[in-house]
């Protein structure tokens, strides 16, 4: 047993840290946490967009999904680790000091390649990179092809799918430095949608067709709209997003131009092809198809962490913030 300062969402913009005694039961495995990261549902339910599920399970405590540690103590019936593994977060509890996972599927094996730094985004990480794999299997030959959104998920799918096929791919951002770092990242045109239209940029260099696919990872109902707008004709629409709230969408293109609907939700598979699919894209990960350092810009200790939330929503211009105990 071990006490852990964990962190619990009491509501919209409210914040605590409390001290825990943690010991694990006989399936469980108590970890270490190396680092912890801010996930945008987590922003969403900070500022308050909350679902009704989650209104009924406040506080939420301890809280935090994305992160990952190393085993310091196993239950008497784990036999899949051991003391020293090194495993990545697919449950909850990482904003904290030490976490308590359920075997098999609250947490996953860090492969042995990977850094810890790395390794600790495994959960969003994995999520992003699924997505990626599953949308360039919808790509053509000479598709141009738009991903709306350039936080983490967003600057992940651009680079698979720039790698994957596109002949050029289109960003949108209504901040600019994320923007600047997707085309660093390969992004072959960057739009601020508060600044030009896209759909003036985008029919004016394909000549009046539209993209061939957009991903929306805005997470907003905004993006979605946007993603109708600049699609061409029997065109795809992968939607990446998690949703907070209801909004309107505007159907008409949906259904007069027959656009195709793909869901690209790794987290809301089973967990069993779960597995498989993490596996996978850390293989694709290992073949360095993607460059994900740059996108941890911020970071922040545990004893910070509201601090980082307010930060969050004043200045979007975070990718990926990290915090650590």
């Amino acid at each position: 047993m071990v006490e852990s300062v964990v962190t619990c969402f009491e509501g919209p913009r409210k914040i605590t840290l409390k001290k825990m005694n943690l010991r694990p039961a006989e399936d469980q495995v108590l970890v270490k946490i190396h680092q912890a990261s801010i996930c945008g549902t987590d922003k969403l339910h900070y500022s308050g967009e909350l679902p009704e599920d989650v209104k009924t399970r406040l506080p939420l405590c301890p809280w935090g999904h994305e992160g990952g540690g190393t085993v310091v103590e196993v239950g008497s019936k784990v036999r899949e680790f051991s003391e020293g593994d090194r495993v990545m977060s697919f449950s909850h509890g990482t904003y904290a000091e030490y976490c308590l996972f359920t075997v098999p599927y609250g947490c996953l094996p860090a492969p042995e390649w990977v850094d810890m730094e790395i390794a600790c985004l495994g959960e969003p990480l994995s999520c992003a990179v699924y997505a990626a794999a599953l949308t360039t299997k919808h790509i053509q030959l000479g598709d141009i092809v738009a991903v709306i959104g350039q936080g983490f998920a967003g600057q992940v799918i651009q680079q698979g799918l720039k790698r994957g096929g596109a002949e050029k791919v289109v960003v949108l951002d209504l901040v600019d430095e994320k923007l600047e770092l997707a085309k660093k990242l390969g992004a072959d045109v960057a739009i601020n949608p508060a600044e030009e239209d896209p759909l003036n940029v985008i029919m004016d260099f394909t000549d009046g067709r539209g993209v061939d696919l957009v991903v929306e990872a805005s997470g907003s109902g905004q993006g979605l709209n946007t993603a109708s707008r600049i699609l061409r004709h029997n065109g795809t629409i992968a939607i990446y997003s998690h949703y907070m709230k209801p909004f309107i969408v505007d159907m008409y293109r949906w259904h007069e131009d027959s656009f195709q609907i793909l869901q690209t939700c790794l987290i809301h598979r089973t967990q069993e092809e779960m597995v498989v699919d993490v596996r996978e894209a850390f293989r694709l990960v290992k073949k360095g198809i993607f460059n994900i350092k740059p996108l941890i810009n911020r970071k922040y200790n545990l004893s910070e962490i509201e601090e980082a939330f307010e930060r969050e929503l004043s200045d979007r211009a975070s990718v990926k913030t990290a915090i650590t105990p």
